[in-house]
């Protein structure tokens, strides 16, 4: 009964906090939506996955939420920092927006074709697991 318990407890943890993090950067994703053409669902499910909900170290210290390599003149580490939560979106969809597959998608709401051709591009190490990934994000908390 107490494991169960745990069990339940951390499941609702779980929840609260993926529902606060979305709430938070809803208005963000959605006006960059309009102006690159990338579901805002895909921004968020990736920023989720790569920065642990907002809570990894880079999110928290570099405002790093999609684990973007480059400088970083605050802290010893090869990701980039940002000087604010809403740079690092802009620099994801600047990144996305400078792929092959970008003009194809622009528009589409279709965070599967998304997340398939950014995995495909190399964006993240583990493209199999990855990609599953985010789109489960996006389906469980009901981001399409």
């Amino acid at each position: 009964m107490k494991y169960l318990i745990v069990i339940i407890f951390s499941l609702f943890i779980s929840s609260y906090n993926s529902q606060t993090y979305f709430q938070q950067y809803q208005k963000l994703a959605d006006s960059l939506e309009s102006v690159y053409g990338i579901p805002s669902s895909v921004m968020m499910g990736v920023a989720y996955i790569e920065s642990g909900g907002g809570r990894s170290y880079l999110a928290r210290y570099s405002n790093n939420h999609f684990g973007i390599k480059g400088h970083n003149p605050k802290y010893r580490t090869s990701y980039r920092y940002f000087e604010s939560d809403t740079a690092s979106y802009t620099s994801f969809c600047e990144l996305i927006s400078r792929q092959k597959f970008y003009e194809k998608l622009k528009g589409n709401e279709n965070p599967n074709h998304w997340v398939t051709y950014i995995s495909r591009s190399g964006y993240a190490g583990s493209s199999t697991r990855w990609g599953p990934a985010v789109i489960s994000i996006i389906s469980r908390n009901k981001l399409m």
